[in-house]
């Protein structure tokens, strides 16, 4: 451990346009930059954002340092989850700052009202509000146990438009 920085896991994602992508996490989920490092040539090495008591590193896409976007690799597998007090107004201001939907906000079987966007730079999140505080075995008493059940969960997403 670091006087800054606890030992554990941590995120660090890349993007075409750093100064873009930083107001947008600003504007959208109320991200606040904590530092900022560049290279010689004025590009991004990072910036470190705290989202709440979270933090996410976010670089320039640096091809040399094999660090590239989501779009220069065919997108990205993984989502960023995160957890808000009032997940619709995020999630529209999300939207009207040019993220896309991938999943409509709606009640979930594990408690939660969720829904996912896609940001302006590739990377998914998964937008969350805690409803109900459900133990394990609640939850999994609510998972979809018939095809029908899970297909429909599924449809949502393409209605979408995803």
């Amino acid at each position: 451990m670091t006087a800054q920085r606890p030992l554990g896991l941590g995120t660090h994602i890349f993007v075409p346009d750093a100064d873009a992508a930083v107001e947008f996490y600003r504007a959208a989920f109320g991200a606040t930059e904590l530092i900022r490092h560049h290279l010689p040539d004025g590009r991004i090495l990072f910036v470190e954002l705290a989202f709440g008591p979270d933090k996410l590193l976010l670089s320039q896409e640096i091809p040399e340092l094999d660090a590239r976007a989501p779009a220069s690799v065919g997108g990205s597998p993984v989502m960023l989850l995160l957890e808000l007090d009032d997940v619709d107004s995020t999630f529209a201001g999300a939207i009207a700052r040019g993220a896309t939907v991938e999943r409509p906000v709606a009640e979930m079987f594990w408690g939660e009202r969720y829904g996912i966007v896609r940001d302006p730079f590739g990377h998914r999140w998964a937008l969350c509000t805690r409803r109900e505080l459900l133990a394990p075995d609640q939850v999994a008493e609510r998972v979809p146990n018939q095809e029908a059940e899970i297909a429909s969960w599924a449809d949502a997403r393409l209605e979408s438009g995803d």
